[in-house]
């Protein structure tokens, strides 16, 4: 299998690497920037991990990673150190329940710069792919935290805004690689002078010797840092008063001395700027040492832990403090004691750490502590209620933008669709126009045909016509104008019922009359064909719209004969069953494929067997719509080749009429 790297990773690491640059922007604390990234890759669907996460570095001159930072440890008590070699803490190993995934962290010169481990949410392993992918994201915390957590680094915004002289230099040669603007602007020197000189350097009375000989405890480790006086040199050669401290700075590669000089005469004077500075905070800053005692807070933090300051002055114990807000039950129910005893567990991990709370009143607090060089830390509190407030509110504004776009989208969807399907009844319509006025015209013009060459031999007969002539002349002609009578009453017909304009004129009628007379009119125009009409089971009287039943029977009849020419029998079958007209038409003609049988019934359709044959498509559209009126069925048995049956349904009793409908004056037509 392909090794995976940053050529080769799937699209949604790659889209989770961007999300990690966006998170590693420089103005963030580290901390934050390690939980964000830590968020990104836990919460990825592809890898199915636990939102618990830790990072551990290797310390410098150590066999040992020491816990640097975590995610929702609270699940579990990780180890503060791991082990060397390949063996996994008994915390984790007895957790049957997780599956840890230990991804070796290196940089450029350091392959075993620390480990990040992240647990399976499920009992199911991450796939091969997926677990490459996430080795290569991984490898993105170790440039991050050696860039903004080296030595020289995590010191820039210290040395950048000290009022204070700072100068940070290596160990073995004392020469300055860092400085700040205040030790330029007293001594006079640029920067990048400084950059070229030692500390020593710029000391009256202090040789090179001397000074190496003053921090020999710091190089030996003896002491953690050194305090002298001395005074300092300008470049213009005058010289004052300073206090100098000097520390050395343990880093996990190399480590770096800071030397402090604090102008004398300016101490009282900047520490008590410092604590005008402190109180102008907006939020509430306090700073303990390692033993978690209050070493100096401003008055905006006793407000927002909402804790009396008489009661709490410089100090005091976090512990008492924590103590005196879980009597009033600022954390909710459950064991006070237990609660404060979780919380100083973890400040004395000195670990960096932030979460927000909502207090009884209503205002949320973020709270971050952030670890000292000293094992002290400095606890923030901010206000961040109107924040919240306004992140609600902005959350239900997108709900309500996203409801009204999705009601918007949905209405413009339906009124598309309703859009495009008038459009396509539309040229349904127009299709359906262009082939009714092709097949009218050619219907008519048979008809018409028939009278003209009829009137013209009866013209050149003149008078030697006998009367057989003369008889099937004019009955030739009357068919036509029959036809033409027939086509006619099928437009008006169709047309009323596609506007609603037709009525039922509803009368009690003679079923055998109305055949009888259809079959009469048949037999006028179809000379060649044999009726067997079987009528005798049909009830004495149906109540019906005696025109418009006359039509279907006549369509039926019509089209049984047009559509066997060959095949003079044709059978009309009548009985009644259940209240019900049941009457059936069967021919043996040219019969119709079974995929045209479903749309027989629709406007101006014509089978495929029918072609050749004259017709206009809209006479069993109109024999299912007046059949439908009369609260009836119709039903076709039909194979190619052999014949079609139509089967008429009709109730006796007639359609059932609205109450506001005045039914129609019963006639007969017997």
């Amino acid at each position: 299998m392909q090794a995976t790297t940053w050529n080769n990773l799937p699209i949604w690491a790659l889209l989770a690497s961007r999300d990690i640059l966006k998170a590693a922007i420089p103005e963030r604390r580290l901390s934050d920037t390690l939980k964000s990234i830590l968020g990104v890759l836990t919460s990825l669907p592809q890898l199915d991990l636990s939102d618990m996460a830790a990072i551990y570095i290797r310390e410098a001159g150590q066999d040992r990673q020491r816990l640097f930072h975590n995610n929702t440890a609270d699940q579990m008590e990780l180890p503060l150190d791991l082990p060397s070699g390949a063996r996994m803490p008994e915390c984790i190993a007895e957790r049957e329940d997780l599956i840890p995934y230990w991804i070796p962290i290196s940089v450029a010169g350091d392959p075993d710069f620390g480990t990040a481990v992240f647990f399976s949410r499920s009992e199911r392993p991450i796939n091969v792919e997926s677990l490459s992918a996430l080795r290569v994201l991984a490898q993105e915390f170790g440039p991050i935290i050696q860039q903004r957590n080296g030595c020289t680094a995590s010191l820039i915004d210290m040395v950048e805004l000290s009022t204070d002289e700072i100068y940070i230099f290596d160990p073995l040669r004392f020469t300055i690689s860092r400085t700040n603007a205040t030790a330029s602007v007293r001594t006079g020197y640029s920067a990048e002078a400084l950059c070229d000189m030692t500390p020593a350097s710029l000391k009256v009375g202090l040789s090179e010797l001397d000074y190496r000989a003053k921090l020999m405890p710091l190089v030996d480790g003896s002491a953690r840092s050194i305090t002298f006086d001395a005074i300092q040199r300008r470049r213009n050669g005058t010289v004052y008063p300073v206090k100098v401290h000097v520390w050395r700075i343990r880093g996990p590669s190399s480590d770096l001395f800071a030397e402090v000089a604090i102008a004398t005469a300016d101490q009282r004077k900047a520490f008590g700027l410092l604590e005008q500075v402190f109180d102008a905070i907006p939020g509430g800053i306090g700073v303990f040492d390692n033993r978690s005692r209050l070493l100096m807070a401003n008055r905006r933090l006793y407000d927002l832990m909402n804790i009396p300051p008489e009661m709490f002055p410089p100090g005091s114990k976090f512990e008492d403090i924590l103590r005196y807000n879980a009597s009033r039950g600022e954390w909710g129910d459950g064991d006070p004691e237990a609660m404060v005893r979780e919380r100083v567990e973890q400040a004395a991990l000195g670990l960096p750490y932030s979460f927000e709370r909502e207090r009884k009143s209503g205002k949320v607090l973020t709270v971050r502590s952030e670890p000292l060089s000293n094992g002290g830390y400095v606890l923030s509190y901010s206000d961040i209620t109107l924040r919240k407030r306004a992140e609600k509110e902005l959350i239900r504004n997108r709900d309500e933008l996203e409801k009204t776009v999705r009601q918007r989208t949905a209405e413009i969807a339906a009124q598309a669709a309703a859009l495009e399907e008038a459009l396509q009844q539309e040229k349904n319509i127009n299709a359906m126009q262009r082939q009714f006025v092709a097949m009218t015209s050619h219907e008519f013009r048979t008809p018409l045909a028939i009278i003209d060459g009829a009137a013209q031999r009866i013209q050149r007969k003149k008078g030697e016509m006998d009367a057989r002539f003369l008889t099937d002349k004019t009955q030739q002609v009357r068919s036509a104008v029959a036809r033409m009578v027939e086509l006619m009453e099928s437009f008006l017909s169709a047309g009323r019922i596609d506007t609603g304009k037709i009525e039922l004129s509803l009368v009690d009628c003679s079923l055998h009359k109305l055949i009888e007379q259809a079959l009469k009119r048949q037999k006028l125009s179809s000379q060649h064909h044999r009726f067997d009409a079987q009528i005798e089971d049909l009830p004495p009287v149906i109540r019906c719209d005696a025109l418009g039943i006359s039509q279907v029977l006549t369509n039926l009849l019509s089209n049984a004969v047009k559509y066997a020419p060959r095949a003079p029998d044709i059978t009309i079958r009548g009985w009644e069953e259940d209240g019900f007209v049941f009457l059936s038409v069967k021919d043996e003609g040219v019969g119709i494929d079974a995929e045209d049988v479903p749309k027989l019934f629709q406007p101006y359709f014509r089978a495929r067997t029918s072609t050749g044959i004259a017709g206009t498509g809209i006479g069993l559209s109109l024999v299912k719509q007046i059949v439908t009126l009369h609260d009836g069925d119709i039903f076709v048995e039909s194979e190619r080749g052999k014949g079609t049956c139509f089967t008429l349904v009709l109730p006796v009793q007639g359609p059932v009429i609205p109450e506001t409908i005045e039914p129609a004056p019963e006639v007969s037509v017997a």
